[in-house]
């Protein structure tokens, strides 16, 4: 260990820090030799006489007052006793041959003529004797002064007090606090790995324990959990079957687990461990505890009140804490990287039953989002950190959950979920139910469970509450800090402590915490608001043992049968068992409109909730209730009200649980938020190159301050400056400072985000995709006309109701799925206006048991709906069963898109021109719904209850098509050609007719008025393109494609479109990838093939989907960016939510995406330029010459410049328009290297430029500051000469100007000067460095220690120095005042500087220039972008 120390410390025993390259003073500016120069303001040593008669008259004794006698350090006291004379350098009287006293101190400084530094001491004491009378004024240097050196047995009359240096004390390293310290590293080097055979011993089959689980329930009984059913009810679903480690095998990792799987493996305590784990938080403590006492023993807070005082010396103290510092370092690092896995690597690994602690590993999964091809390094460097994960399992995450136990029942909680423990399999699991699988099965349950049924449930499945943890601020404080970056600035700050930078230290270690209070109240603040929407629960009645008992929600279990209330909280996921409900599904969906809630038919139907056509019947957690009824259920004749007794206390509606907790779609949401996936942007992946491209050149400027200056001890820690300077702490945070601003400026446009990351990925969204109604169009649907069909032929689109034939208007009237609450209608847009067209009204009070709605005419006619079949995504239609009051006849009615009722219809009842006269109306623009009947006659309501759907649709005649307009926004033109005018394609997906929506797309600009659309449908299940104007075949499509790309134009000429049914044979054939970006509408898309449409989009380039968060759910969560036109609460429907239901809301929001990660790589760009400038410029520049700029210079730039105009950068306004293109999104691509790089060029230029100026001026050379005789160490005294000066000028300029340069925002922000804040600041920045470098001497000037000097010193040079007051000088002239002249010449170089970096950055990096260098690239190797028709 010793041996170390001295390796690491003693790199020279004797050093000088002196430039390498030339030789400080040696000539003039005319290349002659420098005059040796006299220097003034040295002070004379003490004189020692044998009697104070013997004291020249200068210094002689003054005669003492009376009362006080003179001693023999030459001054008068009372006393005489412990009076110590300085002449015995604190040696006895008797060691000396005669005794000597001393004379009073010369108070006054002496000038020494031709001073040379090798002679200094004998000058000084010849210029003193000379002033005093001892030395003739004519004798010159090298005569005898007849004044004798200290000696103790010297004799002379007079001699000088110049005392023998004292040994400095030195550690030995075999004192006492060095032997503890060595014992207690020893002991806890031994105990380490004494815990480590014990543990590997009790270990030694832990491989066989370990159990391999999936997170997600099964859909199927899993053998092991069947025996274990108790249930009468429901079947117990676990997860799939945990994975036995084979015997032979004992090396399975988290590495190795596929998707979805994580591996468990049980821990419990051991009191050895817990010794071994306080001690390493101990040790922990124990290292920073041991950096702050080095730290407080340098400025002598810990022995005595005296420096060094436990270290003995500067030296070995320098060496000591070099030492720690690497020691602790290590330490701390290790300490982060193993944080997650310590606990338990200081406990017994054992079989799963036995723990008392789970820990479950799993693999984060990572979304990698880039652009193009990225650059070789980019690459390399990602294999190689892709490598080293996986090698490490740094791509592994450990969790460890505490086990619990309720009874003989032993769980975990993971993430929210219960898991349990099943004996037979002996892996803990998690747990679902599955209830029923049709109506009928799940009616079935209406009687709810008992209390024994019901606890063994809760104690599967868990508490239907989602517990969110939220840390106290302190705590959330500590987990802030406990990271890299925060040890990294905490590593550099004891160096800065230590090295006397306490000042500068103290006002880093202010931002530092300011800014993290800021960001753990921001966090806390966004987990206080998930903790609000997840911990939800209330009372509610529920059937329990046969009876209502009420119950809390988290007491709820799947099974359970609950009454419903109006305005009650939905806290399940379920179906409707009785009556009917009305619930607002805004905060799931997104959809602003009630959804009406149907109760369970009494059938054999096939329910699951996740298809469309069980949503009809099922309610789900987070969802409010507005409105709920006690219409009849199901089927009337077969109904659940005739299987139980009327009960006048029965509540009249109910939902049975299906699902609780993490199960429900709530839950899984919430979880997302809590435990999201990771997604990787280009940005992510350049930063690692950046740090390592940074880091390396932090390597070489730390090699660079080491050997300028000296290769000492010293230098070491000026090497460390370098290094923090080189890689700034603030980095990380100024890439998410954009992202933050960006956000801030969407809320206020009320546009919501709940994920950061994404808005710089909205910068880079080239594909933009909408669904048509609601998004791109109104909402709402207008009632146009219906359109008759007689005898297979079309009659004329009428639009007044009542001329319909009443067969027609029944039609109309009943063929919907709208019902009236509260006298507002609620239902399908489509469906209500539909309704309100035809005047009829909804009677509440049934005439009959078998209806489910009464529908009274205008006339008051009347007619009672009997069945009612919800519409279907998969079918394209619903249908009804009505009963005319009148003749007794029951009619059926199905009405759809018109295709689908094309194909169930009777074939005789279709017109021949049927296909012509509806495309013709999608081509107006126009909804196009068919409507057919049939009449069965007078029949028993029971049995048409017992009809199947498909027998009651059968044979249906087409007897009149419906016409609804849906109308433009009228800002989706605009908006659709500002995207394309900002190099964005704009595709519809959309559930709506081709044709239709062809209409749409040209009506909004999005298909050009000229351009040709080519329909592709399945026609004999062959894919047949037609032009939808002429209806023509294309034979070729890809030659019509071909054709049009060798056109040269940003507008397609050819438009695709495709039905859902021909782009899903596209995808068979494999020809989707192909055509894709030349398809403009996809058509009659279900939810699901809108998430496969963006799916593809999202393998091409970066995809936006923007919908109104209907059927749009899916879709807007799995594109790169969603947008949803909603009102709903932004975390819940998709990662970006609007309040404004405009699609120019895309448009702000790909601006404001734009400006945030322009804004971004700015803030990037000013911090390397800010390493560029400090770490080579300015660091290295004063190491070569053994200078260091004025510690006022250093607060200002760290402790409030960088930040104050890192803020002022993010203030940059964004852009009123869309440019086209985007910025680029690379932190080591050619256009951020070519701006940074190219301002550092032109910054050393002018640097070095200022400085080959300064050595061109007679009034610097031969007053060069030399070093060679000043400790290093103290670097606050190397700022007092001109090389200091004229470093810290230009570098304050150009690390100012650098904000100016950053600021300008090309097309993705406004003008520079709308940048108020940074305006402001870098104005009143720059006055200030100007103030500083040309006014005359003064006192704030003097703070920079800039142009100033000693007070007489100053005067001398004929300047007023009444308000200068600071400590004086350390060099030869005692000032480093630039002549005027020279002050502007060099000013004007400064300003000559901040132009061209402005002009470089505006016409060069931004300006035609770059572009067309740009332009050259691509011509020459092509654009790895991949090029489409906007």
């Amino acid at each position: 260990m010793v041996r170390y120390l001295v390796l690491v410390t003693g790199l020279a025993s004797v050093a000088y820090a002196f430039p390498a390259f030339n030789v400080p003073n040696s000539v003039n500016v005319d290349g002659d030799t420098c005059p040796v120069m006299d220097r003034s303001g040295l002070m004379c040593p003490v004189l020692c006489v044998r009697d104070f008669n013997n004291c020249p008259d200068l210094i002689q004794p003054s005669e003492c007052p009376a009362g006080e006698q003179l001693c023999d350090d030459g001054a008068c006291y009372d006393s005489c006793d412990n009076v110590e004379n300085p002449c015995l350098c604190g040696m006895s009287a008797s060691d000396f041959d005669v005794l000597y006293k001393a004379c009073p101190s010369y108070s006054t400084s002496v000038t020494v003529k031709q001073y040379n530094l090798s002679t200094k001491q004998e000058q000084i004491e010849f210029a003193c004797a000379q002033t005093w009378g001892l030395v003739s004024r004519n004798a010159t240097f090298g005569s005898d002064t007849s004044v004798a050196l200290w000696a103790t047995n010297e004799t002379a009359t007079t001699m000088w007090n110049e005392c023998p240096l004292a040994a400095e004390p030195k550690l030995s390293f075999t004192e006492t606090v060095c032997l503890a310290f060595y014992g207690i590293i020893g002991a806890e080097v031994l105990l380490y790995i004494l815990w480590h055979a014990y543990k590997s011993i009790r270990e030694r089959h832990a491989a066989q324990m370990r159990r391999v689980c999936s997170q997600l329930p099964k859909t199927q009984v899993s053998p092991s959990v069947a025996s274990d059913k108790q249930y009468e009810k429901g079947v117990v679903q676990s997860g799939p079957s945990s994975i036995d480690v084979p015997m032979s095998d004992a090396t399975v990792s988290a590495s190795q687990l596929p998707a979805g799987s994580m591996l468990l493996r049980g821990y419990k305590n051991d009191i050895a461990g817990l010794f071994m784990y306080g001690l390493t938080l101990l040790s922990t403590a124990g290292w920073i505890a041991l950096l702050m006492i080095i730290v407080l023993d340098y400025y002598g807070k810990v022995k005595g009140g005296v420096a060094y005082g436990l270290l003995a010396n500067s030296n070995d103290s320098m060496s000591v804490f070099i030492f720690v510092w690497h020691l602790a370092a290590i330490w701390l690092i290790a300490m982060l990287a193993c944080k997650r896995r310590l606990r338990n690597y200081f406990r017994i690994e054992c079989s799963l039953p036995q723990a008392r602690v789970v820990q479950v590993e799993e693999r984060q999964e990572e979304v990698i989002m880039t652009e193009g091809r990225q650059n070789r390094l980019t690459q390399l460097v990602t294999k190689a950190y892709n490598a080293v994960v996986l090698k490490f399992g740094l791509n592994i995450v450990a969790e460890s959950c505490a086990t619990q136990h309720i009874g003989a029942n032993q769980f975990i909680e993971y993430r929210c979920t219960r898991y349990v423990f099943i004996e037979k399999a002996g892996s803990f699991e998690c747990h679902a139910f599955v209830l029923g699988e049709t109506h009928r099965s799940l009616l079935d349950c209406h009687n709810g469970l008992t209390s024994a049924e019901a606890d063994a449930r809760l104690t599967r499945v868990g508490e239907n509450f989602i517990r969110v943890y939220v840390p106290s601020f302190p705590v959330g404080l500590l987990q802030e800090l406990f990271s890299y970056t925060y040890l990294y600035q905490m590593m550099c700050l004891f160096v800065w402590f230590y090295f006397n930078y306490f000042k500068l230290a103290l006002v880093q270690l202010c931002v530092i915490l300011i800014s993290a209070f800021i960001k753990v109240f921001i966090r806390l603040r966004s987990e206080r608001r998930v903790k609000m929407l997840a911990e939800r629960r209330n009372q509610c009645r529920v059937r329990r043992n046969g009876v209502w008992v009420d119950l809390d929600t988290a007491d709820l279990v799947p099974g359970d049968v609950v009454a419903v209330e109006a305005n009650m909280e939905v806290m399940c996921d379920g179906c409707v068992l009785r009556g009917e409900v009305v619930v607002d599904e805004s905060s799931l969906t997104g959809e602003a409109m009630p959804v009406r809630k149907l109760p369970l038919k009494n059938e054999a139907i096939a329910y699951d909730p996740q298809n469309s056509a069980s949503k009809a019947y099922s309610v789900y957690a987070g969802t409010r209730v507005l409105q709920c009824t006690g219409s009849s259920y199901g089927s009337a004749p077969t109904s659940l009200d005739t299987m139980v007794p009327v009960d006048s206390a029965e509540p009249q509606t109910q939902i049975l649980v299906l699902r609780t907790r993490t199960a429900t779609d709530k839950g899984k949401l919430i979880q997302r938020i809590l435990f999201p996936i990771r997604y990787s942007f280009v940005l992510d992946e350049q930063l690692r190159v950046s740090i390592l491209a940074l880091l390396a050149y932090g390597g070489v400027v730390f090699g660079l301050s080491i050997w300028l200056m000296g290769a000492d001890r010293t230098s070491w820690y000026y090497g460390l400056f370098v290094v923090s300077q080189a890689f700034p702490p603030l980095l990380p945070a100024a890439l998410v400072i954009g992202q933050s601003v960006a956000a801030d400026r969407l809320r206020r446009q009320q546009i919501f985000c709940i994920d950061l990351p994404r808005i710089n990925l909205c910068g880079k969204v080239r594909l933009m995709l909408f669904d048509k109604t609601g998004t791109l169009t109104h909402s709402g649907m207008q009632f146009y006309s219906v359109q008759e069909i007689a005898n297979t032929t079309f009659g004329n689109a009428e639009q007044n109701i009542e001329k319909l034939s009443d067969q027609i208007q029944i039609g109309l009237a009943s063929c919907h799925a709208a019902t009236e609450i509260d006298q507002q209608l609620i239902g399908n847009p489509v469906d209500v206006e539909q309704f309100q067209a035809t005047g009829w009204r909804i009677e509440n009070n049934r005439e009959d048991a078998h209806s489910l709605d009464t529908l009274i005419a205008p006339d008051h006619r009347t007619v009672h709906v009997v069945r009612r079949f919800e519409f279907e995504h998969a079918r394209q239609s619903m249908s009804v069963a009505v009963q005319d009051a009148a003749t007794r006849h029951v009619h059926v009615f199905v009405k759809g898109s018109f295709e689908r009722i094309k194909k169930i219809a009777r074939v005789d009842s279709v017109p021949a021109d049927y296909d012509a006269v509806t495309a013709a109306w999608a081509k107006q623009g126009c909804y196009v719904l068919a409507l057919a009947h049939r009449d069965l006659g007078e029949m028993d309501l029971g049995s048409v209850s017992r009809m199947p759907r498909a027998q009651l649709e059968a044979g249906c005649s087409l007897v009149s098509l419906l016409l609804f307009r849906n109308t433009l926004k009228e800002d989706t033109p605009q908006a659709i050609a500002e995207l394309r005018g900002g190099d964005t394609r704009s595709v519809m997906v959309t559930g709506d007719t081709a044709l239709t929506a062809a209409y749409i797309a040209r009506e909004c600009g999005m298909v050009d008025a000229t351009a040709r659309v080519v329909l592709g449908t399945i026609e004999d299940d062959a894919l047949i393109w037609r032009d939808t104007a002429t209806d023509k075949v294309v034979d070729d499509i890809n030659a019509e494609i071909c054709a049009v790309t060798a056109q040269d134009s940003q507008v397609s000429q050819v438009e695709l479109a495709v039905t859902e049914a021909a782009f899903n044979w596209l995808i068979k054939s494999g020809q989707i990838r192909h055509l894709l970006l030349h398809i403009r509408i996809f058509a009659r898309m279900t939810p699901q093939g809108k998430i496969t449409c963006v799916n593809l989009h999202m393998e091409r380039a970066v995809t936006a989907m923007c919908g109104d968060g209907g059927n749009d759910t899916g879709a807007l969560r799995a594109a790169h960016v969603g947008i949803a036109l909603s009102e709903a609460e932004a975390s819940i429907v998709s990662p970006f939510s609007s309040a404004n239901p405009s699609i120019m809301s895309c448009v702000t929001l790909l601006r404001e995406g734009r400006a945030g990660l322009a804004t971004t790589l700015a803030a990037y760009k000013f911090l390397v330029n800010y390493a560029v400038v400090m770490a080579l410029l300015l660091e290295v520049t004063q190491f070569y010459f053994s200078v260091i700029v004025p510690e006022a210079v250093w607060i200002m730039v760290d402790g409030f410049t960088t930040s104050i105009m890192i803020l002022s950068i993010t203030q940059a306004q964004t852009a009123k328009k869309l440019a086209p293109s985007r910025p680029t999104g690379q932190l080591i691509g050619a256009h951020t290297l070519a701006s940074i790089w190219g301002q550092a060029a032109i910054n050393i230029a002018f640097l070095y430029g200022s400085i080959g100026l300064l050595f061109a001026q007679s009034w610097f050379r031969c007053n060069e500051f030399d070093s060679s005789d000043i400790d290093t160490s103290l670097w606050w005294l190397l700022g007092d000469n001109y090389e200091a000066e004229v470093i810290s000028i230009v570098c304050l300029f150009q690390f100012i100007n650098a904000a100016g340069v950053y600021n300008f925002g090309y097309r993705y922000r406004r003008v520079w000067a709308t940048n108020y804040l940074l305006v402001l600041m870098y104005s009143a920045f720059l006055a200030v460095v100007s103030a500083i470098a040309l006014a005359d001497p003064n006192r704030f000037g003097c703070v920079f220690r800039i142009n100033c000097g000693n007070t007489q010193t100053v005067r001398d040079l004929g300047y007023s120095a009444s308000t200068v007051h600071i400590s004086e000088y350390n060099n030869p002239l005692g000032h480093n005042v630039m002549p005027r002249q020279f002050r502007w010449t060099l000013w004007a170089m400064c300003v000559v500087n901040a132009v061209v970096c402005l002009a470089y950055e505006k016409l060069v990096v931004l300006g035609p220039v770059g572009r067309r260098v740009k332009a050259w690239w691509v011509a020459k190797h092509g654009d790895s972008k991949i090029q489409f028709k906007l």
